[in-house]
């Protein structure tokens, strides 16, 4: 990823999954994102572990 997609891609956590993460134990983000990384295939392999710690850095920055 060029850095302006890293930028976009935490815009976007922030903006569309932070406001729910924030009141979530680690383990109930991490079974939503397996649940819909079991769901949707055309994922890139890897993109559910990048998505979670994305989450836990934002959520524990704050």
């Amino acid at each position: 990823m060029t850095q302006e997609e890293i930028e976009e891609f935490k815009t976007v956590i922030a903006r569309t999954i932070m406001q729910n993460a924030t009141n979530m134990t680690e383990e109930q983000i991490k079974n939503i994102i397996d649940l819909v990384s079991k769901e949707n295939k055309n994922l890139p392999l890897g993109f559910s572990n990048m998505l979670y710690e994305q989450i836990l850095l934002m959520k524990y920055k704050n």
